[in-house]
């Protein structure tokens, strides 16, 4: 099947050409650069340079929608910025069977969240109400023959794996839900400015979006309840590492018969073997979620180029908190490897087809 990529030459796009290169199902034929219209992949890319890419001249946008127009191609992958998928997907979703779009672009069903937090109204209310969102694990069986996917954001991914399980059984209280959440620096894209040369990142670390994250409304979507959400940038290429907590549900001691256990160490003994359990039980047919044992922290680095999702859950019986941990690859799990997996089941394939599970290391 033909594929084409907009925005190959940003860092999500090159995410995408790498998987795709060991695909048994997609073959590349068209990408697009935008400002790197005309340059070959292996121009702004030296380590693809050798690739069977290498020598592929990019169009810029028009150019990859006229292809599209005179040319089978079967699936999309949108890696551009906000607000851009948005004019481009009315262009092709009648020419090819797959748009996938890994902007926020078509995320969020309530179409006034855009006009708060993304800053512009959106301008395709019909295509926001048909998209299916793409987080495999939850909406897999939504996701087989869809025609437009919004892959979801690299926060929201981590974040929601970790805590869903516990929120749609109610084990957790839906009130007093944090997440703290680290990011590599890639999460900002390919673009240049001061925030992102290494002066600025090297040896800092720093919260930002204190007033409302672009993907809180995302996470509160999947989730079904208020969070709060606090990302933090630290000097790092890839991966985010979400801790999530919030308090264990009243019922859940008392059904469990721990309700008087006095020791501290026992009960949060006790009580994480048990969410350690409901948490495996909720994962057990997804190949890339691998649920850690009790303390087991997850480490971003042990999930490097690969589409796998860390998760671990504790319990604090001095605070009553439930602890989640996940870790991902931002621009694999969090981004091109997550749209590749959904592609996979709306096309009927292997879901790990084209997708690696051994991470890089060190």
């Amino acid at each position: 099947m033909k594929a084409v990529i907009f925005g190959a030459s940003g860092y999500g796009g090159a995410e995408l050409i790498r998987s795709l290169g060991v695909h048994p199902s997609f073959e590349v034929v068209g990408l697009s650069g935008g400002a790197n219209a005309g340059a070959t992949l292996g121009e702004i890319y030296p380590h693809l340079e050798t690739s069977s890419f290498g020598e592929m001249v990019l169009f810029d946008t028009d150019g990859l929608c006229d292809f599209i127009e005179h040319n089978q191609v079967d699936l999309a992958f949108l890696a551009l910025p906000n607000n851009t998928a948005t004019k481009i997907v009315p262009r092709i979703i009648d020419k090819v069977s797959c748009v996938i779009d890994l902007s926020a672009d078509f995320r969020l069903k309530d179409p006034s969240l855009y006009e708060s937090y993304y800053g512009y109204v959106h301008p395709e209310p019909k295509l926001l109400e048909e998209a299916v969102y793409g987080l495999c694990e939850l909406n897999r069986s939504q996701l087989i023959g869809a025609k437009l996917i919004a892959a979801p954001g690299c926060y929201v991914t981590a974040s929601t794996l970790a805590l869903f399980p516990f929120l749609d059984q109610s084990i957790i209280d839906s009130n007093n839900v944090v997440i703290s959440a680290v990011s590599g620096v890639s999460g900002a894209g390919r673009g240049s400015s001061v925030a992102n040369l290494f002066s600025e990142i090297d040896s800092n670390v720093m919260a930002y979006g204190l007033f409302g994250h672009r993907h809180r409304p995302e996470i509160e979507q999947n989730l079904g309840s208020s969070v709060l959400f606090i990302p933090h940038l630290v000097p790092m290429t890839r991966g985010i590492l979400a801790t999530c907590f919030g308090d264990l549900s009243g019922e859940v001691a008392g059904e469990l018969g721990l309700s008087h256990v006095s020791d501290i160490t026992a009960k949060s003994s006790l009580l994480s073997r048990y969410l350690n359990g409901l948490l495996s039980d909720f994962y057990s047919g997804d190949q890339f979620v691998e649920v850690l044992a009790p303390g087991v922290s997850p480490r971003t680095k042990s999930t490097l180029g690969t589409n796998n999702a860390l998760v671990s859950v504790s319990y604090d019986a001095q605070t009553n908190k439930v602890i989640v941990l996940a870790a991902i690859d931002n621009m694999v799990k969090g981004a091109a490897g997550q749209a590749i997996q959904a592609a996979n089941i709306a096309f009927g394939l292997a879901e790990d087809a084209g997708l690696s599970k051994v991470s890089f290391y060190p």
